[in-house]
């Protein structure tokens, strides 16, 4: 299809969020309806014209992970004999929804920035499109900006559009075809069975902590010599991706010699056999500086280390990334700052 075979007029509109409200009742934005029904279809029986077919796929065939990125191509098709005529929002959640449930029939929750897009009182700008028989129109949208894809295991993904968008019950919702998705274990992450504390036997578990605060964790955890709160807050794969050796190694392995790598990593870590500077022990540190944005964070921490009748001062600057509210350590620099 081509963009002349597309008419889509510059025609902007404002749809208030008291629209919303009015159209869903009890102030229910699109997708929070209750649990009973699928989150995306809003209470209301989808219904599929039989002229137009609303179709998803993977944009590109990956292995995904929890919290990572998960692009679907949304195809809007029509099979009827005339122009099919509908609105799509520039901001896509006010034309979209998207519901997945796991293989025992939960629902996943919806994602944080759908719940506060569709509870924002703000103006939603759409075009006006016409697709002419045996034409399709196309898009791609992140299946995470929707559903909260925050742990492993197999699902299926079912798309709802809303022709005159999703205020409106001028026209039904169109249903999608099911998309089963398969989420692996983060391989960056210590697996459960390994989150252990060592003297209580109590489970560990990442919290939300502030990036400073994280950094500060896990360098009392090295002096104290507890290696599963140490590797708590490290991106192990992306700490392995700073040599571009292991790097290439690593992705030419399969998924399962990727976590072998993992592992032996680790081991090696804990063995100081490589990148010794993030395992040394300092005897003493101070956080020095802390900046971060949304989903990036850096903080600056001036350590010591006594090697005999020699104390040396380093300054390292620590980089880490927010996933699923929890801040990871993925890079370090270290700058050596002389003796004392």
């Amino acid at each position: 299809m081509t963009r002349s075979s597309i008419a889509a007029a510059a025609l902007s509109a404002a749809i208030c969020m008291g629209a919303f409200h009015a159209a869903f009742g009890q102030g229910a934005a699109p997708g929070l309806a209750s649990q009973t029904l699928a989150p995306g279809l809003v209470g209301q029986a989808p219904a599929t014209s039989p002229s137009v077919e609303l179709s998803i796929r993977f944009f590109d065939k990956r292995i995904y992970f929890p919290g990572g990125e998960i692009p679907i191509m949304i195809t809007i098709s029509n099979q009827g004999s005339e122009t099919y005529r509908f609105k799509l929002a520039d901001d896509r959640v006010y034309s979209l929804s998207f519901d997945a449930r796991t293989t025992s029939n939960r629902y996943l929750d919806l994602s944080d920035s759908y719940k506060l897009a569709m509870s924002q009182s703000k103006p939603a700008f759409y075009r006006e499109l016409a697709i002419k028989p045996g034409e399709e129109y196309s898009f791609r949208e992140s299946l995470e900006r929707y559903v909260n894809v925050d742990q492993p295991g197999l699902f299926q993904v079912k798309a709802t559009f809303y022709p005159e968008l999703a205020s409106s019950s001028a026209a039904a919702p169109i249903s999608s075809n099911l998309l089963s998705l398969s989420v692996r274990p983060s391989p960056g992450l210590p697996p459960a069975s390994e989150t252990i504390k060592a003297v209580t036997g109590e489970t560990l578990k990442a919290q939300a902590l502030s990036p400073d605060e994280v950094v500060r964790r896990t360098i009392v955890a090295r002096q104290k010599g507890l290696w599963n709160e140490f590797f708590l807050y490290l991106d192990l794969e992306s700490l392995l991706a700073r040599d571009q050796d292991r790097k290439r190694e690593y992705d030419a392995e399969s998924d399962e010699g990727r976590r072998a790598m993992l592992d032996r990593y680790r081991a090696d870590l804990q063995t100081n056999v490589v990148d010794n500077d993030i395992v040394v022990q300092p005897f003493y540190f101070e956080v020095l500086e802390t900046r971060y944005t949304e989903d990036k964070g850096f903080v600056s921490v001036l350590e010591k280390f006594q090697s005999g009748q020699l104390r040396t001062v380093k300054e390292y600057s620590y980089e880490l990334r927010r996933r699923d509210e929890v801040w990871y350590i993925v890079d370090y620099t270290v700058f050596n700052k002389g003796t004392e």
